[in-house]
């Protein structure tokens, strides 16, 4: 009995040292991929509460308007508030002549004069807080990954409805200010309670993580938006996308999702989508007319016989 619990020892210490060294690959891991981080702006206080901004280009504005860099939808904000410079010795901030200025760790900073930042500065512009991060820092990732928790469904690891609402409401306004076109599909799963019962939930869930991959990884753009708006339905935002274009994309992604073969354990199982699109017009008056044309032209589409494309 002692040699066996001393065996049991040894096995045990072995596993200890096992893991400790997988954990310590993770960290390494994550270490690299800290360092291709670029300066970074994290939102500690305000809307969007938690949201990233990566400084990546030599000038970025922060300002209320929607054609900034860094678009704040703040009333104390100025329309061009702040700007950010990534100079040869580090990044700069200088305010515009902004009316409620600009402050670094809450002390006000001249108007039109460059002020170098540290790592871990607070710049505060109207009552946001924003929080300076350099660049192959492993807190850029910490912080991105707490607002994916606040912004992402689980399951699908799309944006959740509160999320896709808020895309919704600020890339109108940005269509609107920048006379651009935009365009919302909704969609969903064409009798997916018949896919549960038939197949068990756990059959369900797998088709909803995988139409999704196969949408967010191979059919739409980086700057394209897709969240569940609630059960088998989801939306999709397409910026920059006149209706003709937009229709051809959702054919694709309509004849795709037919062609692809889902497999769960030992079964296949049939899936096909359902769409309608709406594109903002004259008519279109507020983010949620182009929510409720949308689905309406969902509506449609299941109306006429599912899988298939409906535009209003």
């Amino acid at each position: 009995m002692t040699k066996q619990k001393g065996s049991d020892e040894a096995s045990d210490s072995r596993e200890a040292t096992k893991t400790a060294l997988a954990d310590g690959d993770t960290l390494k891991i994550r270490l690299e991929e800290a360092k291709a981080t670029a300066p970074t702006l994290v939102v500690i206080s305000g809307k969007p509460l938690g949201k990233s901004f990566h400084l990546t280009e030599e000038k970025m504005v922060l300002g209320r308007e929607l054609t900034a860099e860094i678009s704040i939808g703040e009333t104390a904000i100025s329309r061009r508030h702040t700007e950010f410079y990534l100079s040869p010795n580090g990044v700069q901030v200088k305010d515009l002549g902004s009316t409620n200025g600009t402050y670094v760790n809450d002390v006000r900073i001249p108007k039109e004069v460059y002020h170098p930042l540290n790592d871990g500065d607070l710049v505060r512009c109207g009552s946001t807080l924003l929080k300076f991060l350099k660049e192959g820092k492993i807190e850029n990732l910490h912080y991105g990954k707490m607002y994916d928790l606040a912004t992402q469904d689980d399951l699908t690891q799309t944006f959740n409805k509160k999320a896709i609402l808020e895309i919704l409401a600020e890339e109108f306004s940005r269509s609107v200010a920048r006379s651009t076109a935009l365009t919302l599909v909704m969609f969903d799963i064409d009798h997916f309670k018949q896919t549960n019962d038939r197949f068990g939930h756990l059959a369900g869930d797998y088709v909803l993580k995988e139409v999704c991959g196969l949408i967010k990884n191979k059919l739409i753009r980086g700057k394209d938006s897709l969240g569940r708006y609630g059960g088998e339905e989801f939306s999709l935002l397409l910026p920059d996308t006149p209706l003709h274009i937009a229709v051809d994309i959702a054919e694709r992604i309509r004849s795709t999702i037919e062609k692809t073969q889902f497999r769960y354990e030992t079964q296949d199982i049939p899936v096909t989508i359902s769409l309608g699109l709406s594109s903002r017009d004259s008519t279109t008056q507020s983010h949620g007319d182009l929510l409720a044309n949308a689905d309406k032209a969902l509506y449609d589409a299941k109306h006429q016989g599912r899988n298939r494309v409906c535009v209003r």
